[in-house]
């Protein structure tokens, strides 16, 4: 048929042509138009023809028109009955499919989020939607005339039909949606309760850009997937500019992953005391791991993934709640002793005070008395006051001092504490039992003793009046974490008695005595620390150290030409007056009256735990 119309065309031209130079040869050119038009006409009618049949098999077909599509599915040449038997079949099968959604994350697709087809309340009536389907795209719905170029048109171009409606698809994308739309993801180490360092790797958040065009995206393959039968079963949205994109992405922050692991790893420190500034040091974790190991795990995991790596975890002792719960708390112990001797005295013995309450030790620290009460002077502060120097009794600056280094020695003693250096005096002391003493002087002997617990602990010195006499009593603040305590056993290891000394003098009258220098008995003892638990069991007996202590002889001045004979009670100079000699090692801070006693010989004797403040009135528990 298209070569007559060429044919055709081709003569007509020709005899235009010739027309215009020749009458005679117009008329034969004339016949041969009528011939030409003829031709053209039965051209026509053929085509007319092709195309009639053309629209009746249209019409009597009673198909759809080809290249028809529902849900990625070719109804084309289908019956409406056959159209919808086909789409009730794919409903069935995609009430129990899963239709996921997914992202680019690099090179690979993440699945953020899935929807089953079976929930979403469609409630499509198949056979309504054939009867739809067949009126749009068939000669039903065309007419006869029109249905031949509307199938030959259907040849060559494929065409989707929404026959169902987009909004229960488009409110099931709500939850995709959601999942789509995210911040990033930022890195994170930390250490967990199960002594593991936990890690989180980065991830880029996502930013939809127009959340009805997304939902209607999301929605349209959610149809497709419904209508389709359950196929595809994955669909990936894109945040590629060059793609259809529904969302940008936004980045998570760098991670340098050395530095991060610096900030996680180091030794364990225990919560301590910042002295100066009166604030609580936090405690840290001990943590050790290789960067191998951190680079390996990471670069293993997903985006956003948290994973662990193997670490050596060592945690403190002592956290920051538990000693911002127990700081200073408890009283681990408390000793005190009664002042005595010449006004000067008691001064400095408040000075002594005055100036170690307050002093704090974390753990592991130790405490030197002499460092903060020395040098023994009239400019710092130190009243005259008896003490021995070279184990005669004289005025010096400072006598007593060494009365607030006992006290405190006896009161780590009861506290438990590791005892660094001590010296006992030269001679028994009146206000303290044996062997609980300290003395310190200027240059040494010194008295130091160390924080051996976990807290820090706080020396509290109190210098006070009761009943018209004066005492110091120390007590030692900490946090305890048991129930034990302690009792000092004294062991007497031997006694050496004083004698007397007569020595005649001119400068008294005949016959007329003196108390020149007043007696000490010597003693050896050993000191022993038991520790007890709360209910009384003894935990421990240890040696703590061996006291000597010089005896000192009676000596009586007499004048000439008197009767040799010795009265004992012959009024002399008051020698209860204590003293302390902060220049020799083995001063004495105390002259006692008379004999302090000795305690319990036995070290392995369990006497029972005092009740009441230590004082020279009241001896030490053994």
């Amino acid at each position: 048929m298209e070569e007559n119309l060429g044919a055709f065309e081709e003569k007509r031209n020709e005899a235009a042509k010739t027309a215009e130079s020749a009458g005679k040869g117009g008329k034969r050119l004339a016949k041969g138009g009528k011939r030409g038009w003829a031709i053209a006409g039965i051209a026509l009618g053929v085509l007319a023809a092709a195309y009639l049949g053309l629209c009746a098999y249209a019409t009597l077909s009673g198909t759809i028109y080809p290249n028809t599509t529902v849900g990625g599915v070719d109804y084309g040449g289908m019956t409406e009955e056959q159209a919808a038997a086909e789409l009730a079949r794919r409903v069935a099968d995609a009430q129990g499919a899963r239709l996921d959604f997914a992202v680019m994350e690099g090179d690979s697709r993440e699945v953020i989020a899935g929807v089953a087809l079976g929930d979403i309340p469609a409630d499509i009536d198949c056979r309504k939607a054939a009867d739809t389907l067949a009126r749009v795209r068939s000669a039903k719905g065309d007419g006869f005339f029109k249905s031949g170029v509307s199938f030959l048109f259907s040849l060559f171009t494929e065409h989707e039909e929404d026959i169902v409606s987009e909004e229960p698809f488009c409110a099931a994308a709500e939850p995709v949606l959601n999942a789509l739309e995210c911040e990033p993801v930022e890195f994170a180490i930390a250490l967990t309760a199960e002594s593991e360092v936990s890690v989180t790797k980065s991830r880029d958040g996502r930013h939809i850009l127009d959340r009805e065009q997304a939902r209607r995206v999301i929605g349209d393959a959610l149809r497709g997937a419904y209508l389709g039968g359950g196929y595809p079963l994955q669909v990936t949205l894109y945040g590629d500019p060059d793609a259809e994109a529904v969302y940008e992405t936004v980045p998570a922050q760098a991670v340098d992953l050395a530095a991060e692991r610096e900030k996680l790893v180091g030794e364990k420190v225990n919560a301590s005391y910042d002295i100066e500034n009166e604030k609580i040091i936090p405690s840290r974790v001990g943590v050790s791991f290789t960067l191998a190991d951190l680079q390996s795990a990471y670069d293993a995991a997903a985006p956003g993934e948290t994973f662990t790596v193997r670490a050596t975890v060592e945690r403190p002792e002592v956290t920051t709640e538990q000693l911002e719960a127990g700081l200073f708390r408890d009283e681990l112990s408390s000793y005190t002793t009664r002042v005595g001797g010449a006004p000067g005295r008691h001064k400095n013995v408040q000075l002594t005070a005055e100036r170690i309450t307050g002093y704090i030790l974390n753990a592991g620290d130790t405490m030197k008395y002499g460092p903060l009460v020395t040098p023994f002077t009239a400019e710092n502060g130190y009243s005259p006051a008896p003490g021995y120097l070279n184990g005669k009794t004289v005025d010096m600056i400072g006598g007593g001092a060494c009365q607030a280094s006992s006290t405190l020695y006896a009161a780590a003693l009861y506290a438990n504490l590791e005892i660094v250096q001590r010296v006992n005096h030269g001679y028994a002391s009146d206000y303290i039992g044996l062997g609980l003493d300290a003395t310190v002087a200027s240059g040494g002997p010194e008295f130091e003793f160390r924080n051996n617990t976990l807290y820090p602990i706080k020396v509290q010195a109190d210098f006070f009046t009761k009943d018209k006499k004066d005492y110091i009593k120390i007590t030692l603040l900490g946090t305890k974490t048991d129930d034990h305590y302690v009792k000092m056993v004294t062991e007497l290891i031997s006694t050496t008695p004083y004698e007397e000394e007569i020595v005649e003098t001119d400068t008294l009258a005949p016959g007329e005595q003196k108390v020149e220098q007043t007696p000490y008995t010597g003693y050896v003892v050993k000191t022993y620390r038991n520790v007890y638990a709360g209910d009384g069991t003894l935990l421990s007996s240890t040696y703590e150290a061996t006291s000597r202590y010089k005896s000192r002889n009676r000596i009586i001045l007499v004048g000439k030409a008197a009767e040799p004979s010795v009265d004992p009670n012959a009024p002399g100079t008051d020698p209860t007056v204590p003293g302390s000699d902060p220049g020799v090692p083995t001063t004495d801070p105390g002259a006692p009256v008379t004999d302090p006693g000795v305690p319990a010989a036995d070290p392995t004797q369990t006497p029972a735990v005092p009740e009441t403040p230590q004082t020279s009135e009241t001896a030490p528990a053994a």
